[in-house]
C-alpha cells in the first residue's frame, strides 16, 4: 500500500465513522499531535483533512487520470 493510498484509506475511515463531523475529529487531532510535538503526525492528518474535504465535496480523482475541478 502507497502512502497516498493509507492517506485515503485513513480518510474514508473518518468518513465512515464520523460523517460529518469529520473535520472536526481531524482538526482535534491535528491540535493533539501539535500540543505533543508531533509535527510530521499533524501533517499526515492535515493531508487526512485535504483528503476528506475531497470526499465529502464529490472531488475524487480517478487513478490514472488529472484532477479536475469544476468551479
Amino acid at each position: 500500500m502507497t502512502r497516498a493510498h493509507e492517506i485515503w484509506a485513513m480518510a474514508l475511515w473518518v468518513e465512515t465513522h464520523h460523517a460529518a463531523d469529520g473535520h472536526d475529529v481531524i482538526a482535534d487531532r491535528i491540535a493533539a499531535l501539535e500540543d505533543k510535538g508531533e509535527h510530521e503526525g499533524a501533517a499526515l492528518w492535515r493531508a487526512v483533512g485535504r483528503h476528506y474535504a475531497q470526499l465529502r465535496t464529490g472531488i475524487i480523482p480517478i487513478h490514472g487520470q488529472p484532477e479536475t475541478r469544476s468551479h
